[in-house]
């Protein structure tokens, strides 16, 4: 059991003054105005304005731009640049979070840089719950309101309060769990709840978000004034999609094992989660919610359509977008991490790893180490696989300008036999940091044409969808085969586990011949799908498990899951999560061999990030994450 230990959490003092934003900008401007309480809080206008500034650039916790990296701390990727979080927590270096203020997503702040600035999940994720807290304390104010606009108001309240408490719990463990509006002078002690109770309260708010949120802001009568003025803004599909997660990670065994210690699942909790899950997939039937076409998958990561109200698709439930477009939103956001410093990155921060290639499985649907004679060729083994990997990862030999055709134009991540002085391609890292240490780079934020030479940047908005629909379907599939198995429909729903993994795999069509040196773009695609999983993987909830994971982790690859996935499995300890490995090839292709990169760190301690060691010696009673004292 964990213990009930005792934090105090300082208040974070705000200005009335910076109150009241327009509902039309609400996503990017920041206004100034000296407002009274009653002013700011009596009006649904002046509210909600208050409300906007949750879905500001600088207060909520975002993954995208540089930050990417910070989520991706699995067996899924590496990095080259050593004071980045890929590079620190994997070596076991977690005080790194609290020594670096401003290049992580955990404590993003510096004040010295930008006291507005709150974007990590430690700093953010305070700082908006207090506001939160201080909206419902003012509540009571708002008079001028019917009561649609009234539940609107606190619908949104009790959503970024569950949300910000969510993020930070499953970094940290149990917290105390603020649901009063605290002074910033006042002396307070709170209860640091364990992880399961910090989870229900979570789970308490999201219920009363969801009462009080539409499904579409469009129907409510604010949204019919003005026609997809309020995209973007939470609605109850994203807070039970958020219930879905956090009953999730409740009902896994690493929270299982704090409570119980024994590492299963929860089947109780499976079941809550499940059916909060099969809700959204019921929205989905009804045409709210829908796996995108293929030929518009892409778009989840990156989009050139123009304005906020065109950029938002049926698969993205919740998401943060970046309305942000020119060179600048390349070089310094996705880019910078993921793009080669040859086509317009600002040296290459991030490649996946070799264990995250070979987590795809063949075009047949099997696994590669276990695929049928003739579905998988090591000698040529980037092709014939499954569609999502040429559309998340980039290999070597792809042309990559549109604009031109000379070699620079192609990606080169060969490792020998190149013409540089370290013998190398030109995008590998010959001990620059400026290119892969994998043989790979990460291709899913990067569109075609994307680059220094062709210069269409200015033509995209960059996302890393915080939770889209075919997260809720392998959420779904994960719980009900734990409980169920992959076959049997389970009481309250009209869906195997087996089904919702096969529905996410059905819309990735395959391509009609390939020739991997063109980019996925241009790839021709016809009407077949990926198979659905074979069935000697669905006889049992155990073979189908692994499918379950190793699904999740393709699809979802590069969104911030890996490595929170592998702690809520328990399973972040073993070997084979802890090695990475490159691929060793030359540029004729005349061979592929695996090497090992590194052996991370990762012991019982490091399932839980540290606290900040002025915080357990400041605070009466407040115990260090075990391990970490």
């Amino acid at each position: 059991m964990e213990r009930s230990n005792i934090i105090r959490i300082g208040g974070i003092l705000m200005a009335i003054s910076s109150l009241l934003i327009s509902c039309e900008d609400y996503l990017d401007k920041t206004p100034a105005s000296d407002l009274t309480e009653e002013q700011v809080f009596g009006n649904y206008k002046k509210f909600q304005g208050f409300v906007d500034l949750f879905y500001g650039d600088k207060r909520l916790i975002h993954y995208n731009q540089a930050l990417t990296s910070s989520l991706d701390l699995g067996d899924d990727v590496d990095c080259n640049k050593n004071f980045t979080v890929t590079y620190n927590i994997p070596h076991g270096n977690y005080w790194w979070v609290w020594q670096n203020y401003h290049q992580n997503i955990f404590n993003q702040h510096d004040e010295s840089i930008d006291p507005a600035v709150r974007s990590g999940i430690w700093t953010a994720g305070w700082y908006n719950i207090r506001r939160a807290n201080m909206g419902l304390h003012y509540f009571n104010l708002l008079l001028e309101a019917t009561d649609e606009e009234r539940n609107l108001i606190k619908g949104q309240l009790y959503f970024f309060r569950a949300w910000n408490h969510f993020e930070i719990a499953r970094s940290w463990g149990g917290l105390p769990y603020i649901d009063k509006y605290l002074n910033p002078d006042d002396e307070m002690h709170l209860p640091r709840l364990s992880y399961h109770e910090t989870l229900m309260k979570v789970v308490q708010d999201l219920d009363s978000a969801i009462a009080c949120l539409p499904v579409d802001w469009n129907e409510t009568v604010q949204g019919q004034q003005a026609f997809n003025s309020c995209v973007g803004r939470v609605t109850k599909g994203a807070a039970l999609a958020t219930k879905s997660r956090a009953l999730l990670y409740a009902a896994s065994p690493l929270a299982t094992k704090l409570r119980t210690g024994n590492p299963v699942y929860d089947n109780e909790l499976l079941i809550e989660s499940a059916k909060t899950s099969w809700e959204i997939i019921k929205l989905a039937q009804q045409g709210v919610y829908e796996l995108v076409p293929w030929s518009q998958y892409r778009e989840n990561f990156a989009s050139n359509k123009t304005g906020s109200n065109t950029i938002w698709n049926k698969e993205l439930i919740w998401t943060r977008l970046k309305n942000a477009t020119g060179p600048d939103q390349i070089n310094n956001g996705m880019g910078r991490i993921h793009n080669s410093q040859r086509f317009g990155g600002n040296g290459v921060v991030t490649c996946p790893t070799l264990n995250m290639v070979e987590l795809y499985e063949t075009a047949t649907g099997y696994p590669i180490d276990d695929a049928p004679a003739g579905d998988y060729n090591p000698l040529n083994p980037w092709v014939n696989r499954d569609p999502r990997f040429l559309s998340t990862i980039l290999v070597d030999g792809v042309k990559w300008v549109a604009s031109q055709n000379n070699d620079d134009a192609y990606i080169q991540l060969y490792s020998s036999g190149g013409t540089s002085a370290s013998g190398a391609g030109l995008d590998m890292d010959p001990g620059t940091t400026s290119g892969s240490i994998s043989g790979f780079l990460i291709r899913k934020y990067i569109p075609y044409g994307v680059n220094n030479k062709d210069k269409q940047w200015s033509q995209y908005r960059f996302q890393v969808p915080f939770i889209r629909l075919a997260e809720i379907y392998l959420n779904y599939a994960e719980a009900v085969n734990e409980v169920y198995g992959p076959k049997t429909i389970p009481p309250f729903a009209a869906m195997t586990a087996e089904e919702a993994v096969n529905t996410v795999r059905r819309r990735v069509k395959l391509p009609v011949g390939e020739d991997i040196r063109k980019p996925v773009e241009l790839f021709i695609y016809g009407n077949a799908s990926l198979p659905d999983v074979p069935q000697k993987y669905t006889v049992s909830k155990e073979l189908f498990r692994e499918r379950i994971r190793n699904e999740r982790s393709v699809e979802l690859a590069y969104e911030g899951h890996r490595w929170f996935d592998l702690r809520r499995w328990y399973v972040a300890h073993l070997p084979k999560y802890k090695i990475r490995y490159k691929c060793i090839f030359d540029k004729n292709h005349t061979f592929f061999r695996k090497e090992v990169l590194f052996e991370g760190i990762f012991e019982e301690k490091h399932y839980w990030l540290p606290f900040n060691r002025k915080d357990v010696n400041q605070y009466e009673g407040f115990k260090q994450n075990p391990g970490w004292e």
